[in-house]
């Protein structure tokens, strides 16, 4: 009879939670680089109230400015990383989750072989006695 694919699945299973695990990991931090673009983008007209009250803080906004738009770009390159590496790693769990679906049918395939081998021998046992009895004279 075959070995049951239970080993295989715990570990399929295993790998499919890590990716998770991961991928959780990249949307925290998709979530937390968006999170610091919209603040970025909120203390923008907060800065500009405040350079409109006096010359120095007129001055002193353009180099705000550049360092928000600067910052922006930076955190918009780390966002586009975090897309690239979660489009790598949902490719991943694709395969993980198709390598424990296939351990699984493949159990279960090997547990219908089983259910109908234990049938046929309690039939062929049935038979058996059944055939016994209609062979001994009354």
């Amino acid at each position: 009879m075959a070995r049951t694919h239970e080993p295989l699945i715990r570990l399929a299973r295993f790998k499919v939670e890590e990716l998770q695990k991961q991928m959780s990991e990249l949307d925290r931090s998709k979530a937390a680089l968006i999170n610091q673009i919209e603040r970025l983008e909120a203390s923008v007209p907060e800065e500009q109230a405040v350079a409109k009250e006096s010359k120095d803080g007129y001055l002193a906004y353009g180099s705000y400015a550049q360092a928000v738009i600067k910052r922006k770009e930076n955190i918009r390159l780390s966002l586009a990383e975090v897309e690239v590496q979660s489009d790598a790693l949902r490719a991943r769990l694709s395969e993980a989750f198709q390598e424990l679906k296939k351990y699984e049918l493949l159990e279960e395939r090997r547990l219908a072989r089983v259910e109908d081998a234990v049938r046929q021998a309690e039939q062929d046992e049935l038979d058996e006695i059944a055939q016994i009895r209609h062979s001994r004279p009354n």
